[in-house]
């Protein structure tokens, strides 16, 4: 089932984002911050996330996405990650069509989402691929030295 993020939940996507080991402490503190502004504040409109909870109330995921400042009818997919435990079971690509769905119905047209270049990001490249994102731009050494911006879109 995929629902809104509640508070309860900022554990388990902690250690979501910490077990996948693909994501360094300053990626996941950043992580945890955009969870903290969506939960401390029904207020904001920067942030929109989801969760897929299994029937045992296990999180297999979650998804963060907000408006791109700025721009009218365009989205970041700012945050994505699927639990270990349940990857390559199509958790991921759930969460992908969810957001794409959700986001036609406000009338979105673009959805952007910004990645590494990392060969140790290479999974998540074909993961947006597999899910008919076209890579737009790679800004090369953005990051640091050898490791690139790779921007991806996809118009709905």
């Amino acid at each position: 089932m995929i629902r809104n993020l509640i508070n309860t939940d900022r554990e388990k996507i902690y250690n979501i984002l910490v077990d996948t080991k693909n994501f360094n402490e300053d990626e996941i503190k950043i992580a945890m911050e955009l969870i903290d502004v969506y939960i401390d504040n029904e207020d904001q409109k920067d942030y929109e996330i989801f969760v897929d909870e299994n029937d045992d109330k296990v999180l297999n995921g979650y998804v963060c996405i907000g408006p791109r400042p700025l721009t009218v009818g365009t989205y970041d997919l700012y945050w994505i990650a699927v639990n270990p435990n349940v990857q390559s079971r199509g958790i991921g690509s759930k969460l992908i069509s969810h957001i794409e769905n959700y986001l036609k119905e406000k009338a979105v047209r673009l959805i952007l989402i910004e990645t590494s270049g990392k060969l140790s990001y290479e999974k998540e490249r074909k993961f947006y691929e597999k899910n008919l994102y076209d890579k737009f731009v790679e800004i090369k050494d953005f990051y640091n030295v050898g490791d690139s911006l790779v921007i991806y879109g996809k118009y709905i």
